[in-house]
């Protein structure tokens, strides 16, 4: 039986390819178009820290309102990635395009862009540390993963944290240009700034990085990662008052006072658990074969996974979102084992076309379900239609919680926007206070409203009668957080 196409082209040598993959740049594409169709093509809340940690935060530094969480009342996060977006967001305001019709998919389209870096470390650290063709095979793979579909237009710190640290582990063990050390030091103090917890990863490389350069690079490496830890000092102070207030918040409230377990705390077994489940077990078997492989091992890779698993599996409370940067670097070792395999067993290839075709299949059923047969949210459409919407004027969300709705960020009307938790015990007269309600699309006629619009499972209802309306005495824009507000007083006083 005559070798898969693709197999024999992954067995070139590197000596024939010393110049790089010439199909590299269109696997990129493909992983570019792969990951705007399932931006663009549906539209759902990952997490909700995505909207109302980050993305309506920026917002609300851009256009002067929205959501504040507690986290912002009580300085545990930084303003790097707020303020990052609302750069962009300024910029749309200033071009006259701040519209969600607009920035929201601009957003999207430059992360989406962003995260091409994990395709391109990908083929160079597989090159580098292993051969040209698992080089090959993890570019493939990370352009293809479901993981890394779904969340590349997502930018939370765990994710651009991953593609920083990735990229500086590339910086550091392929040779590059003066400046790689720089950059490679700036990368890894910016991935622990956005993320403390990868502050491990960063040890780790800072060890590869003894291993493959000589004391002056790291020297500058040491240097410029300072530089980057003192500007997010630096940072704290100018918006919380003094240096690395947000590090010291986030420690004091999460770890001493345990506000973390109000969402639970999960067996030392979870992320384990979670890497087997999403991979379809193929990222488990993947370390197993990496430690009884022959040498040369790919110790980095495993030091690097482990930096991450071991010390959050001693938090805790978990999120598989925490471990995100564990994702590409399983890739690599599986692209090690699938290259392995191949070369093995290069006369039977049946097994092989079993494997990669389950591999595809685990990603595109991962693609589905996640992004729930790519369709988009129906709450956030409701709120992009009354961005459109005239004569809005005071909103009433009955159809989820404040944490799922999008915020201000999709509805970009600096009215009140009320849920269900801010309604009186006492029945009001929705008429008198709403211009616009969301409910869900079973739900009783309310007097005085005429539904204007259907979502599936939302349906818009406008008020028969213009304001002004009545303001309820609570105030929507600060959601109170249970067993935080009431039992902790703010330590800061926030810039913004």
């Amino acid at each position: 039986m005559k070798p898969m196409p693709l197999l024999k082209s992954l067995r070139q040598p590197l000596s024939q390819a010393c110049g790089g993959w010439p199909l590299l740049h269109w696997v990129a594409g493909i992983a570019l178009l792969l990951r705007l169709l399932v931006a663009f093509g549906s539209e759902q809340i990952w997490h909700p820290d995505e909207v109302f940690q980050y993305l309506e935060q920026g917002h609300r530094l851009a256009f002067g309102y929205g959501t504040i969480p507690w986290e912002y009342r009580y300085g545990i996060r930084s303003w790097l990635l707020p303020g990052l977006i609302a750069g962009v967001l300024a910029i749309c305001q200033r071009l006259g395009l701040g519209d969600p019709h607009f920035y929201i998919p601009l957003i999207q389209g430059l992360t989406c862009l962003v995260s091409l870096v994990l395709v391109y470390c990908a083929y160079w650290l597989g090159r580098q540390l292993v051969s040209e063709a698992v080089g090959r095979v993890a570019a493939v793979l990370t352009a293809l993963w479901h993981e890394l579909l779904i969340v590349a237009h997502k930018p939370t710190p765990e994710i651009f944290g991953a593609y920083l640290l990735v990229l500086a582990l590339t910086l550091i063990v392929v040779k590059g240009q003066r400046g790689s050390a720089v950059l490679a030091g700036v990368c890894c103090a910016t991935a622990v700034a956005l993320r403390l917890q990868y502050a491990p990863v960063a040890l780790v490389l800072i060890g590869a990085a003894s291993y493959y350069w000589r004391w002056k690079q790291i020297a500058i490496a040491l240097l410029s990662g300072l530089a980057v830890i003192a500007a997010a000092g630096a940072l704290d102070a100018y918006t919380w008052g003094f240096p690395f207030a947000s590090y010291y918040h986030n420690y004091l409230y999460n770890k001493v006072y345990g506000v973390s377990l109000l969402w639970g705390r999960q067996p030392l077994w979870t992320y384990p658990l979670l890497l087997a489940f999403n991979s379809g077990g193929v990222f488990l078997g993947a370390i197993a074969y990496s430690l009884i492989r022959k040498p040369p091992k790919p110790w980095l890779l495993m030091a690097m996974v482990a930096s991450v698993v071991i010390p959050h599996t001693l938090i805790g409370h978990k999120e598989y979102r925490f471990i995100f940067v564990a994702i590409p670097l399983c890739l690599l070792l599986t692209a090690i084992l699938l290259v392995d395999l191949a070369q093995r067993f290069s006369q039977r290839q049946s097994w092989l076309r079993f494997l990669v075709g389950y591999l595809t299949v685990c990603s595109i059923a991962g693609v589905l379900v996640n992004t729930r047969l790519l369709s988009r949210s129906d709450t956030l459409q409701a709120s992009l239609y009354l961005n459109d919407a005239p004569r809005v004027e005071s909103v009433l969300n009955l159809h989820s919680v404040w944490f799922n709705a999008g915020g201000y960020y999709y509805l970009h009307r600096d009215v009140p926007l009320y849920f269900a938790e801010h309604l009186p015990e006492q029945p009001i007269d929705f008429a008198d206070h709403f211009s616009h309600i969301i409910v869900k699309s079973n739900h009783a006629p309310i007097p005085g409203f005429e539904p204007i619009a259907q979502f599936d499972s939302a349906t818009v209802l406008a008020n028969h009668q213009d304001g002004p309306y009545q303001l309820i005495e609570t105030d929507p824009r600060i959601p109170l957080q249970g067993g935080v507000d009431g039992i902790y007083e703010p330590r800061i006083t926030p810039r913004f």
